[in-house]
């Protein structure tokens, strides 16, 4: 396993290790990096460094999904996890060590060296990344250097502080254990750990997660397992605001549950771990304020409303509907969640009261910088009134498992009444347009937000469905490797600029369902196993190059891998 590609961590933990190549040597190296907090340039919290007679050495690695192996001349480190909150490091060779750099980031950040002369610890305050380890051998013993300068400015500057915590060997051996501190203090549990039962142990658990998981074509077996440890070990334990096992977009530079991103995770794990899969659709919903939003993210420290996502939720608990059984309590929440949501955008997303819904802004549609949001206005986008009216489909469903009758009638009409807007207002020429909300001029695009509309399926005109769908299916926007979000032609498209022309995942698992849904199942199976046959060939980036494949930006991606779990099973289907 590449560990600058794939993160190394392990079902519920905080605790992320990653190989990062720079020029700069303290940015260069194997560094334990902090899952707490979002998305920050500084997640690194220690650079691990194998020592030889006190002095770092030069050292190449091997990694699985369990076990990261460094190897070096006389010498050689390991290392598991120990459940979700532990790292146990283990060392072999005459004279070897491991030094911890914990690169302090402010000038108050130092570390302390704790315990009895024949039992040391250490406590690493890791201010810039929210957290706290506790370091200390069962066998070895640890050692702390600083060289601190605190100066007249107080608990502000930046500076360049040293603090290193340095592991030595007994009997040219050692084990270090580093754990993860949820508040302010811990002391070691010295117990005798067993390195080979910690490593056996994590290695049942990951696996059991695999047997899990739904089949997938022969041709894509060997997918299967890198796809199911990225989604496995992107999971972060209930702490903080999370209150429940949740998932991750990353463990490179996303550390954090996106209110559209969530959706695409639990519907790949529905029908593999029902309750994992309910827990990602309400970690969100858990702060669902009381006009009905719910934000844009969370993660264990932090809340963002600043965007929210589209309101896709109502349309993915219908997909999750169909791969396994909701209680009547489960139904219910569903249906307080959707219809408080729905509520929110008709009364605050519709500024001029047209009845057709806005966004404020491109982060708003989960395409950020789709060319629909080329000028910094509100736009009127018809994949909206679609998500829309998928939700009011859906609350219209369960209002009847739920045996309300009235409310029933209710959905289904206000869904019936937004479809026939949604054709008088967006469609021009027989295809659906984005309009500037203030005037509703056309916005000029060939980002393919328009054309997610076709999740309507045959609430759509013929004529208007099957323009979508030859356009989508055209050479245009469908490439060798899958959909592409800005047609290939348009003068706006990019190789490598975001929702401008890569493909991604949850566009493509969008289309996929609602082309097999429109009775083109051929052609959306053609897609599904495009998108399979990509991700085999390139892994689970964030996004991919439309024409060549390539994979782009974030190289370990949480919904990606899950929209390959979902496609490929269906494939199998």
């Amino acid at each position: 396993m590449n560990l600058a590609h794939t993160p190394f961590s392990y079902f519920g933990s905080y605790l992320s290790l990653s190989y990062q190549e720079s020029e700069n040597d303290s940015e260069n190296g194997l560094f334990l990096r902090s899952l707490h907090g979002k998305s920050k340039p500084h997640m690194n919290s220690l650079k691990l460094i194998p020592l030889k007679n006190g002095i770092p050495v030069d050292y190449s690695y091997t990694a699985d999904y369990n076990l990261i192996t460094l190897t070096f001349e006389g010498g050689d480190i390991s290392i598991c996890f120990d459940g979700e909150s532990k790292l146990l490091v283990k060392g072999t060779g005459e004279k070897i060590g491991f030094r911890l750099d914990t690169q302090p980031l402010y000038n108050f950040e130092y570390n302390y060296l704790l315990g009895k002369d024949d039992r040391k610890f250490c406590i690493v305050n890791s201010y810039k990344n929210l957290t706290k380890y506790l370091i200390f051998c069962s066998k070895g013993s640890v050692d702390l250097k600083q060289n601190i300068h605190i100066d007249e400015t107080g608990s502000m500057n930046k500076a360049d502080n040293i603090s290193i915590i340095e592991v030595s060997s007994i009997k040219d051996e050692f084990l270090c254990v580093i754990q993860d501190i949820p508040t302010h203090v811990l002391k070691p549990d010295w117990k005798e750990y067993d390195f080979e039962q910690s490593l056996e142990k994590s290695r049942e658990n990951f696996q059991s997660f695999c047997d899990k998981q739904l089949a997938v074509p022969a041709a894509y077996q060997a997918a299967l397992k890198p796809a199911a440890y990225i989604t496995w070990s992107s999971i972060v334990r209930p702490e903080g605001y999370l209150k429940r096992y949740t998932m991750y977009a990353s463990n490179h530079h996303f550390p954090g549950a996106w209110s559209w991103d969530h959706c695409f995770n639990a519907v790949a794990l529905a029908g593999v771990d029902n309750d994992l899969a309910w827990d990602q659709m309400a970690v969100l919903f858990d702060h669902q304020d009381e006009l009905g939003q719910i934000p844009g993210s969370v993660s264990d420290s932090t809340i963002r409303w600043n965007f929210t996502k589209p309101p896709v939720q109502g349309l993915f608990f219908s997909k999750m509907m169909k791969k396994m059984d909701f209680s009547p309590e489960q139904l219910e929440q569903v249906y307080h969640y959707v219809s408080k949501q729905v509520n929110f955008y008709s009364s605050y997303k519709d500024s001029n009261e047209d009845g057709i819904c806005e966004y404020h802004h491109g982060n708003d549609s989960g395409q950020d910088n789709s060319t629909v949001f080329n000028s910094p206005i509100v736009v009127d986008s018809p994949d909206l009134t679609a998500f829309l009216i998928k939700a009011m489909d859906m609350l219209s469903e369960v209002a009847s498992k739920l045996g309300m009758g009235s409310e029933q009638t209710k959905w289904q009409e206000k869904a019936d009444h937004l479809t026939r807007a949604f054709c008088a207002y967006f469609i021009k020429d027989n295809l659906p347009v984005a309009r500037i909300t203030a005037n509703g001029e056309i916005i000029e695009s060939y980002s393919i937000l328009p054309l997610i509309s076709i999740i309507l399926e045959n609430r759509l005109p013929e004529e208007i469905k099957e323009n979508i769908i030859e356009l989508l299916s055209s050479e245009r926007y469908l490439t060798q490797w899958g959909i592409a979000t800005e047609a290939i032609d348009s003068p706006l498209y990019e190789n490598d600029a975001y929702w401008r022309g890569a493909i991604w995942g949850p566009t493509t698992l969008l289309v996929v369902d609602a082309l097999e849904g429109c009775g083109k199942r051929g052609l959306a199976m053609e897609i599904a196993d495009r998108y399979c046959r990509l991700t085999s060939k390139s892994g689970f980036p964030e996004n991919f190059n439309a024409i060549t494949g390539e994979p782009l930006r974030d190289r370990s991606f949480a919904w990606t891998a899950s929209t390959f779990l979902y496609l490929g099973a269906k494939l199998v289907k």
